[in-house]
């Protein structure tokens, strides 16, 4: 769960950096718009519940999360 929040962060950071001197910048009112269901994915994966899932699950629900994030990035940063 931590590795996807510091991966956010990162990807955040990494785009409005890299576009802060292009004429297409990247902000976080950029990011929270357009990535707004991931936010809410982040923030919902605190109620993930071990006795009802597999751990293994959880696990792969977290890297198939951390998966969409990066593609999110990736097509925000080519627009």
């Amino acid at each position: 769960m931590l590795r996807n929040i510091i991966a956010f962060y990162d990807l955040s950071r990494h785009a409005v950096e890299t576009t802060a001197q292009s004429k297409k910048k990247i902000t976080w009112n950029d990011i929270r718009t357009n990535l707004g269901d991931i936010l809410h994915q982040l923030s919902c994966m605190k109620f993930k519940d071990p006795t009802k899932d597999t751990e293994e699950k959880i696990k792969r629900d977290f890297e198939e999360l951390n998966e969409r994030m990066q593609a999110a990035f990736r097509d925000m940063e080519e627009r």
